[in-house]
């Protein structure tokens, strides 16, 4: 087994504690074990955020520890999804759909965002 750096071992301990985070605030599945056309609720940590004007979506980028998953939204006023920056915690309640190229898609999520705890 090789030797883990201090950094890779506090990121290491952060997944997992956003693992434990996640599922204790409500997660009915992990990302790595989302299905397709299926309801959830999934929970995790806002990793970025985009805005596209031109097609009219906001899009942000959540983690668990476990995978990655998009939700998108159209723009409207007012936007509280807005409210979904980078380290925030957040709850998305929906069904994943297939995008474009294949990845799994929250379209139109219900949001509520979370505390999430700082790891030392």
């Amino acid at each position: 087994m090789p030797l883990l750096s201090g950094a890779s071992r506090a990121h290491e301990r952060w997944l997992a504690e956003l693992q434990l985070w996640a599922v204790s605030n409500g997660a009915s599945t992990w990302l790595i074990d989302l299905e397709p056309y299926t309801s959830c609720r999934v929970v995790g940590v806002v990793e970025r955020v985009r805005i596209d004007p031109v097609s009219g979506w906001l899009q942000a980028t959540i983690t668990d520890g476990t995978a990655e998953v998009v939700a998108r939204w159209f723009i409207r006023r007012p936007t509280p999804e807005l409210a979904a920056v980078p380290g925030r915690g957040v709850a998305l309640e929906g069904a994943a759909l297939i995008g474009d190229n294949g990845e799994l898609i929250l379209s139109e999520p219900a949001l509520e965002t979370l505390p999430f705890p700082q790891v030392a």
